[in-house]
């Protein structure tokens, strides 16, 4: 059987990676694949940039890494240009979409939520308004964005879940993502989706924030590491959306 970690907005958190890494190597995963933003939001980009590419075999591109990437963002943010050098704003900008693969006989689309999404979506919206994510064929729909794991039968046939985040989970402040195992090829075998909850040292989190000189936001980062509350402006008016 194979097994596959999916991470996914690691946000600049070293610490939550680092606890990430551990847990990695105590379950013996050692197929990564990251759903985007693996920079932003936190005091490290550069750091956690350089452990996605040593160790993810598939690493999209999310709104914060095309965002920084592209810097489409405000002058408050040459913070991040600053720390990633223009080599990594490069391969940032380069990052594919998305990634499609068969696994137990489904066929699988990943990708991080925004840009390809226009508005950020959350599991609990309507199946109608889901349904364009399993368009043309596929049966399973994996993303990240919300910075909330979860998981959806929905009426059409189609599984949606979400990774949750390592760096900047949202409801309950730890590092989350899922683990997908099942059988490579197009016949059909048995197929999980495994949550993981990860504690980490929030406070150190937020003592790198304190620490790093000229570091954006800091309110907004020490509100959401440590309490896991939204603390910028949010991107939709949809209740149970993050950012």
């Amino acid at each position: 059987m194979r097994s596959i970690a999916l991470v996914a907005d690691l946000h600049g958190n070293l610490p939550a990676t680092l606890a990430l890494d551990e847990d990695l190597k105590r379950r013996n995963l050692t197929e990564i694949w990251c759903l985007g933003d693996i920079v932003g939001k936190g005091p490290n980009s550069a750091d956690t940039f350089d452990w996605a590419v040593r160790n993810c075999q598939v690493i999209l591109r999310g709104n914060w890494d095309e965002g920084i990437a592209r810097k489409h963002f405000s002058r408050n943010d040459q913070f991040y240009f600053d720390q990633l050098g223009e080599k990594r704003m490069q391969q940032l900008g380069e990052l594919p979409l998305e990634h499609h693969f068969t696994l137990s006989g489904k066929r699988i689309r990943l990708l991080h939520g925004r840009p390809i999404m226009k508005e950020l979506q959350s599991t609990r919206d309507t199946s109608d308004n889901l349904r364009w994510l399993f368009q043309p064929d596929f049966d399973i729909v994996g993303y990240a964005d919300v910075h909330r794991p979860g998981y959806r039968s929905l009426y059409f046939p189609g599984l949606l879940f979400n990774t949750g985040s390592v760096g900047n989970a949202l409801g309950v402040p730890m590092v989350q993502y899922a683990i997908l195992q099942g059988e490579d090829g197009s016949a059909p075998a048995p197929f999980d989706i495994t949550f993981a909850s990860v504690p980490y040292d929030n406070e150190q989190a937020i003592r790198d924030a304190e620490n790093t000189p000229g570091f954006p936001n800091i309110e907004c980062y020490i509100k959401e590491i440590r309490h896991g509350e939204y603390g910028r402006k949010r991107p939709s008016t949809k209740p149970d959306i993050e950012f």
